[in-house]
């Protein structure tokens, strides 16, 4: 693909103020499957042959971006166009229990661009393209619908799946396999002599590395940014400026620094800067990330399918958001982090000093120099924390929040005995792009909490 293309098709995600048909890069969104024309409830049905086969021929990492018709397949079907390994539950399955509260979903409400509107408005309005949304409180599912897929269907997480990056390395924090002071170029040798030199390894947890790493507007435009040739390198895509297929964590080992900026000073948000810990893991464990993800978290839970974990050309894990479950399986995973995980699992797996390090971690003025914290503000109304071990907010209550792309995300309330989870194929070009889930989570805990 030329860098103008790259860019072309980039320009038209991260627009939304620009309508399709203003925008002069339009005749990308013009190919098939790259616009939003079926409504998620197509995609409870089985997709035509024909229709299967062109998303497949047709996939690409910008492309699936858009958000299209295209992009509500491959969030179902990841397995089918990218290398996938699994991570096996538990023999033992167990049904989660409900306790449906049919009064939930029409008095939780949130302000939308739409005006405001009952959880039960938002989820089924099209605008929203929300597939899948699960509540469970005190162990028992209180709500659940399924507007856009069946129960049974996986789905990828997108950057939720930082989350279980995280949890595995506060694990290894507590197991004193990683020391979270020292530097990141102790457990990867070979970036020593690079811009790495210095950057502890709770900064980069923190996503604080000071580093060149962060996906904003600019690098993800610019075909000769790191960030650019990192997700190019990761689908196996050719680098857009050289035409090369580059191996992802040699271009990582080339990041630059910010002037004038120090590590553990500013909240940057970076995907690239997750998939260091995955191949830290790796090499401590000595296992594949799947294998070592089955035996530290999925092996434990009495889940109904294996997580699928998505793989670049190498075989890495893409943990910081190509994993695919069900959306009860999903559920499941943030109850391991509430007074409620046995229901989910067979054995503890979020120790209580796994929890607090994950709610404690972070630092509070770092985050507010970020540039995600005035939108997490909107997203809640009302202002998280900090950020942490790749938790993009935690709350003064110790509530855990991680965002996904397209419209995904896990809201953990261990006070309140509390997850949310949802999916979507939420795109860019307006009507769509808007998310405000976040909002609805978090007051349904409160409400479910009798706050």
């Amino acid at each position: 693909m030329k860098p103008t293309h790259y860019a072309s098709l980039l320009l038209a995600c991260v627009c939304p103020q620009l309508q399709a048909e203003e925008n002069p890069l339009a005749k990308y969104l013009a190919a098939p499957g790259a616009k939003t024309t079926l409504p998620v409830s197509e995609a409870k049905k089985p997709f035509s042959l024909e229709f299967a086969q062109d998303a497949q021929k047709r996939f690409e990492n910008f492309h699936y971006q858009l958000g299209g018709d295209h992009a509500l397949y491959y969030n179902l079907h990841l397995s089918e166009v990218l290398h996938t390994a699994t991570s096996k539950p538990n023999m033992a399955y167990r049904p989660l229990e409900k306790d449906i509260k049919s009064d939930l979903g029409s008095t939780v409400k949130f302000t939308v661009k739409e005006g405001e509107l009952s959880l039960d408005d938002y989820v089924v309005h099209p605008n929203h393209r929300v597939q899948g949304v699960l509540m469970v409180h005190q162990g028992k599912i209180v709500y659940e619908t399924y507007p856009g897929m069946n129960p049974t269907d996986v789905h990828a997480w997108m950057s939720p799946g930082k989350s279980t990056v995280g949890l595995i390395m506060a694990q290894m924090e507590a197991e004193r396999k990683i020391d979270m002071q020292k530097q990141v170029v102790d457990y990867l040798p070979e970036f020593k002599g690079s811009n790495w030199d210095g950057i502890k390894m709770i900064d980069a947890a923190n996503m604080a590395t000071a580093l060149q790493l962060e996906e904003t507007m600019e690098s993800i435009l610019d075909p000769e940014s790191i960030i650019v040739k990192f997700f190019s390198a990761e689908f196996g895509a050719a680098n857009p400026s050289t035409g090369k297929i580059d191996n992802w964590l040699e271009i990582l080992k080339g990041a630059e620094k910010i002037e004038g900026e120090n590590p553990g000073e500013v909240f940057r948000y970076s995907s690239a800067v997750t998939q260091i810990f995955v191949v830290i893991a790796e090499r401590i464990d000595n296992k594949t990330w799947a294998r070592l993800f089955q035996d530290r978290v999925w092996g434990k839970m009495t889940a109904r399918l294996p997580m699928q974990h998505h793989l670049t050309p190498d075989g890495t894990s893409v943990a910081h958001g190509l994993l695919s479950t069900t959306l009860e399986d999903f559920g499941r995973f943030g109850m391991l982090f509430t007074p409620s995980w046995n229901k989910a699992a067979v054995d503890p797996v979020v120790s209580a000093e796994v929890l607090k390090r994950l709610q404690t971690a972070g630092s509070p003025a770092a985050f507010r120099a970020g540039a995600k914290y005035e939108g997490l503000k909107e997203d809640f109304g009302e202002a998280p924390l900090m950020n942490s071990y790749q938790f993009d907010a935690v709350f003064e209550d110790g509530a855990l929040w991680k965002h996904g792309n397209l419209g995904q995300g896990i809201y953990i309330d261990p006070k309140r005995d509390f997850v949310g989870v949802y999916y979507s194929t939420n795109g860019y070009v307006p009507p769509y792009g808007e998310d405000k889930m976040p909002g609805y989570l978090r007051r349904a805990a409160k409400e479910l909490a009798g706050e």
